[in-house]
């Protein structure tokens, strides 16, 4: 007869059907795009996260690895590359001092140490801005105090905003913070805190080589007279890096303060 078919008005259900669906549709939420902060907790980092979080891991480790050149280069009378290679207070006072006594030009004094000083900043800020929270909690594995640092300079940046990220490194806070801050609430543009972070370091900077300008001679004096003991003095410090990282480590493995895994 016109109009009638031998084909079923529903599709046969298939009982393998279902299983293969539901195990579609979770491989598909399995292979979905981690959320910036899943993939830094569970360590899959693209290029962006090495980006932000290899400077900061790569500054820890130098700032223990380079303190014997930078003590080198202290007592050989280098106060200029010592502070721009390290950019430690020892350099910058030697720095200020040589401003008095040798004639160093203010700005070169001023300037050298900016860099390094200024490195890692910004991943902080962007550090902030993607990650949120779980940028202090990946840091506060290693190093409890950053839950301190963060809950003390919430209570300064609520208050202060800019001012807090421009007086953090003046008034000796930690300013790692507050940079984190600034970029986390996404409510200062970047420009306004690179400005307020290059005003604050180097206001910073100013005030340890006046410190070194006033001292003056008697400064060099003393690291001219330390000079002759240079190596025993480095390899003084790197014995006591060695016994210092392992003591933490065996004090950590004690109370299980370590890594969360």
């Amino acid at each position: 007869m016109p109009g009638v078919t031998s084909e079923p008005a529903l599709p046969a259900h298939d009982p393998a059907a279902g299983p293969a669906l539901a195990g579609a549709a979770q491989s598909a939420g399995d292979s979905a795009p981690l959320p910036p902060r899943r993939r830094l907790i569970e360590g899959h980092w693209g290029w962006l996260d090495v980006l932000i979080v290899g400077p900061l891991v790569a500054s820890s480790i130098y700032y223990y690895a380079g303190l014997p050149l930078g003590t080198w280069l202290i007592l050989h009378n280098q106060p200029v590359r010592a502070a721009l290679l390290r950019g430690s207070t020892a350099s910058m006072i030697l720095t200020g001092a040589a401003v008095r006594t040798s004639g160093l030009s203010i700005w070169v004094a001023l300037l050298a140490p900016l860099p390094i000083t200024m490195c890692t900043d910004p991943c902080f800020f962007y550090g902030g801005r993607r990650y949120g929270r779980a940028l202090i909690q990946f840091l506060g594995r290693s190093d409890p105090r950053w839950d301190r640092r963060m809950a003390r300079g919430e209570r300064i940046f609520a208050r202060w905003a800019g001012w807090a990220v421009f007086l953090a490194p003046v008034i000796w806070l930690p300013n790692s913070v507050f940079y984190f801050l600034a970029g986390e609430p996404r409510k200062m543009p970047f420009w306004q805190f690179i400005l307020l972070d290059t005003a604050g370091e180097l206001a910073f900077i100013a005030e340890i080589e006046a410190l070194g300008y006033f001292i003056g001679k008697p400064a060099e004096d003393v690291a001219k007279s330390l000079s002759n003991y240079s190596i025993p003095i480095v390899i003084g410090l790197v014995v006591l890096m060695v016994v210092v990282s392992a003591v933490s480590g065996v004090r950590r493995a004690r109370t299980g303060s370590g890594p969360a895994r």
